[in-house]
C-alpha cells in the first residue's frame, strides 16, 4: 500500500508540479464568465446556454481538455518516446495499477476540476437545470471519447509529434466536419442524424434550443450515448495495450 501511494505521489508531482494547479483552477473558474455573458441575450436563454457550452467558446472546457491532452501526450507519451516508461513499469506496483493511476491523473482529475467548478457555478447563478445537465453530459461524453482516442494513439504510435498530428486530424475530422455535416442534415435528411449524431451533437442541441423539437434532443442524446460507448471501448483497448506492452 505504501509503495502504491509513493508511486502515486511521484506521478502527481510530475503532472501537476507548480504552478500547474495554481494556474488551471482559477482559469477554469474564470472561463465560466462566458455563460452569463451569453445569457444577456434575454429571450434566447436556452440557445445562449448551448452556445456558451460549445468547446473552444467555453474557455473552462478548453482548459480542462488541454490539460488532459498535455498530460497524455507530453508526459505519458514522452516516457514512451524516450523509453523512460521502463523505470515506472519496474516500480513495485502492477501494470494495471500504474495504468489506472496514470489515467486518473491524466484524464479524470482535469475533468473533475471542470465538473465540480461547473456544477457549483451553475447552481450559484441559478442555471443548474435540465438543459445545463444535458450540456454537461454532452461535454463529458465528448471529453472522454476525445481523450481516449488520444490515449490510444499515444500508446500505439509512441511519438509525441506524430500523436499530436494524428489526434488533431482525427478529432478535427470527427467534430468539425461532423458538426457541419449534422448541421446540413438538419435541413436535408434529419432521419440520418440517428446514425451521425455522435460525430457532434451540438448542432442538434442548438436546433432543439431554437425549435423545442424533442426529436432533435433524442438524436443528440443517442449521439452522446454512442460517444460514451466508444470511449469505454477505447479505454479497454488502451488498458490491454498497456498490459501487453513490450518495453
Amino acid at each position: 500500500m505504501s509503495s502504491t501511494i509513493s508511486v502515486f505521489k511521484i506521478l502527481f508531482k510530475e503532472r501537476y508540479k507548480d504552478p500547474t494547479l495554481q494556474l488551471m483552477l482559477p482559469t477554469i473558474l474564470i472561463g465560466n464568465i462566458f455563460i452569463p455573458a451569453f445569457l444577456e441575450k434575454g429571450g434566447f436563454q436556452t440557445y445562449a446556454l448551448v452556445v456558451a457550452f460549445i468547446p473552444i467558446i467555453s474557455l473552462s472546457e478548453t482548459v480542462a481538455f488541454a490539460l488532459a491532452l498535455r498530460n497524455i501526450i507530453f508526459v505519458l507519451g514522452d516516457h514512451l518516446t524516450s523509453g523512460s516508461i521502463v523505470s515506472f513499469l519496474m516500480m513495485p506496483i502492477k501494470r494495471r495499477t500504474f495504468f489506472l493511476m496514470s489515467y486518473f491523473l491524466d484524464v479524470i482529475l482535469p475533468y473533475l476540476m471542470w465538473l465540480i467548478i461547473n456544477v457549483f457555478y451553475l447552481m450559484d447563478i441559478g442555471y443548474w437545470n435540465f438543459m445545463t445537465q444535458i450540456l454537461t453530459a454532452s461535454f463529458t461524453a465528448g471529453y472522454f471519447f476525445s481523450t481516449n482516442v488520444i490515449l490510444f494513439l499515444t500508446l500505439t504510435i509512441r511519438s509525441n509529434g506524430a500523436t499530436t498530428l494524428a489526434s488533431m486530424f482525427i478529432l478535427g475530422s470527427i467534430f468539425i466536419v461532423g458538426g457541419f455535416g449534422n448541421y446540413s442534415l438538419l435541413s436535408t435528411n434529419p432521419s440520418v442524424l440517428s446514425i451521425t449524431s455522435f460525430l457532434n451533437p451540438y448542432p442538434l442541441l442548438l436546433a432543439y434550443a431554437i425549435s423545442s423539437n424533442a426529436t432533435y434532443l433524442g438524436y443528440a442524446m443517442s449521439g452522446v450515448l454512442i460517444d460514451f460507448i466508444l470511449a469505454v471501448i477505447l479505454l479497454i483497448i488502451s488498458f490491454l495495450i498497456m498490459l501487453r506492452m513490450e518495453v
